[in-house]
């Protein structure tokens, strides 16, 4: 394999959280090479500087003579005299409990390929390089296995160690399966011809035969739905962890991380939790991205640039389209019923009426600036940008009905879905911007043109009240019941009047950690961070701040606020509490449970 690239990794030390890697380059017509990194990861739309974990880098000849190795910027290293061949050798620090980075702990080892596999510019952008990944394994006394996605060639022992000898046609494929070796509990169960292999992380007491017998009809779903996944293989792997949540889409895999002990137990009843829904939720988002931007992907992102930020406005409809279908599936598989699906549109729209940015950012404002807004949110980020997850999902829901009421229910989402695949994922051709709108115009005879312009180019609200009625349901609306509620459902005791802000406990009073443009503790000229300690001659609390509140008769209250050690005296105005809570009854159980179901008129 002389005339490859070849990369040796090694978990090298645990406690101090290092990979070793050496990069052996072939000989070649290149007298200088450029070494770089990924600034970002496909799915995570972020400059992240992967190469800030790049320590003691070297390089040598075939003769091990030592070789001047220059950063050119912060990404970048130049090589001179590579022609005869050279041996790169650096270390990953791996110290990011994330689906995105790199981790190595007493437990496991976790990586990613753009976090750890230094790119050959020379060889990558002149033709197609293979490359041979050797993982070795030095950890098979604490009885350590590998998972991954990678196409495996041989598994060689020596000295106690174990290496893993696997090939890929290029680096694009090289850094779209990540790794993870250590303690794990691994599953596999085959679906339409797919192998599924489950693996969660760790030692733990998670009932991993229910996990998988609740994936099964999840992953039909979607392979039907498609018609075939193209991969003989795919992986679940998941991190455990003690809090933390996150998904992130592969190629034939998807990294996810979860708390533990929200997974059901060997030991509990059948009982679904909603913590367990949010689990299986989420595999149905990932595995759903095997397809809807892994493989249906916008032009930009068919050869994205990954040294800078890639802008698009279509996030919209991969992020969108996938958050309508990962609970859609559940409720479709009878995982759910359709009371508790309704629940959950109910929250999505609370959600979404909650966010005072949907006014000022449209859609595919958001998908573009999604580098320098919706991943870098901060306290004020909710009263002026909008998420393309959330509001895509609503957006993807009023087309559904949308496309069945303008083809008298011949048509819907489902559909679009298939010419969506069938016309550029399968080809491997990037979608333009209007994508939605040439397949409706030109499959369906559908000109969607009015109520697009509207949904992803305006900030105006969509009139769901009358849209959900087609499908059998009511949109109703009330005001918080709690400052935790999350809406969904209806509740007898909701709030009286409004306050404006989240909270929690610091001691002698509340810290204000988010406030609403406009509301009440606005207009009394709090700020974030301010530490409300009293209302009125009462000291509060996040027990009582509301109860206290709604208890007023007056227009106004005075408050005792907490500045920077400055105590701040001012009037809270006493407003109604505003109906921004939503949820859904249903008012015609056949016409819904069709709906769910997908069905259309022949």
């Amino acid at each position: 394999m002389a005339d490859m690239l070849t990369y040796h990794i090694v978990p090298e030390n645990l406690a101090e959280h290092v990979f070793n890697v050496k990069l052996s380059v072939p000989a070649s017509k290149h007298n200088v090479i450029h070494l770089t990194l990924p600034a970002w990861i496909p799915g995570s739309y972020m400059i992240r500087d992967f190469s800030k974990n790049i320590h003691s880098i070297a390089a040598a000849s075939p003769n091990k003579e030592i070789t001047p190795i220059r950063q050119v910027d912060k990404q970048t290293w130049r090589v001179e005299n590579a022609a005869p061949g050279l041996e790169v050798t650096y270390q990953v620090y791996a110290f990011d409990l994330s689906v995105r980075g790199a981790y190595l702990f007493d437990e496991y080892a976790f990586f990613n390929g753009t976090s750890t596999f230094l790119e050959v510019k020379e060889f990558t952008e002149s033709a197609t390089t293979p490359i041979v990944v050797n993982i070795i394994n030095n950890q098979l006394d604490k009885d350590w296995q590998l998972c991954t996605s990678l196409t495996q060639q041989a598994v060689v022992e020596f000295e106690g160690n174990a290496t893993h000898s696997f090939i890929c046609e290029d680096y694009q494929e090289l850094i779209d399966h990540p790794v993870l070796m250590g303690i794990v509990d691994k599953h596999t169960f085959e679906i339409c011809g797919v192998r599924f292999h489950f693996v969660l992380t760790g030692n733990n007491e998670t009932d991993v035969e229910r996990i998988c017998n609740d994936l099964k009809p999840i992953c039909k779903h979607h392979i039907d739905l498609f018609d075939g996944l193209p991969e003989k293989d795919y992986w679940f792997i998941t991190l455990l962890c003690e809090d933390g949540f996150g998904g992130l889409e592969h190629r034939a895999s998807t990294a996810l991380m979860f708390p533990r002990f929200h997974l059901p137990m060997r030991s509990e009843t059948d009982v679904i939790p909603e913590q367990y829904q949010q689990f299986l939720s989420l595999c149905s988002h990932e595995l759903f991205h095997a397809w809807n931007v892994k493989r249906i992907k916008p032009e930009l992102m068919i050869s994205p640039d990954l040294q800078s930020e890639q802008y698009m406005e279509q996030l919209w409809i991969y992020e969108g389209f996938t958050s309508l279908y990962d609970d859609l599936t559940l409720a479709r598989t009878k995982i759910i019923n359709p009371q508790r699906y309704a629940e959950i549109l109910g929250e999505n729209v609370t959600r979404l009426n909650r966010t005072q940015g949907r006014h000022k950012q449209t859609i595919t404002q958001s998908s573009f600036d999604a580098w320098t807004k919706f991943y870098k949110q901060d306290a004020g980020s909710h009263n002026h940008i909008v998420s393309y997850y959330n509001k895509g999902a609503i957006i993807a829901l009023a087309l559904d009905i949308t496309l069945r009421q303008m083809s008298n229910n011949r048509y819907s989402i489902d559909q679009l879905m298939q010419l969506l695949w069938s016309h550029y994922g399968i080809k491997n051709i990037g979608t333009p911007n209007d994508v939605i709108h040439t397949l409706c115009k030109a499959h369906f005879n559908i000109d969607i043109s009015s109520f697009l312009d509207i949904a992803i180019y305006t900030t105006m609200d969509l009139p769901l009240d009358t849209m959900v009625q087609s499908i059998g349901l009511k949109l109703n609306l009330r005001s918080r019941a709690s400052a935790d509620d999350k809406g969904g459902k209806a509740n007898k005791e909701t709030t009286k009047h409004a306050f404006g802000a989240t909270f929690k406990d610091q001691g002698s009073g509340v810290v204000l950690q988010t406030m609403h443009d406009g509301s009440p503790i606005v207009q009394a000229g709090a700020q974030l961070g301010d530490v409300l300690i009293a209302l009125g001659q009462w000291q509060v609390n996040a027990g009582n701040l509301q109860r206290l509140l709604d208890n007023q008769q007056s227009s106004k209250v005075d408050i005792t606020l907490l500045r920077q050690g400055r105590i701040i005296r001012s009037s809270l105005p006493i407003k109604p509490a505003i109906n921004d809570t939503v949820y859904f009854t249903i008012e015609n159980a056949e016409i819904f449970d069709a709906w769910i179901s997908g069905a259309v008129s022949q």
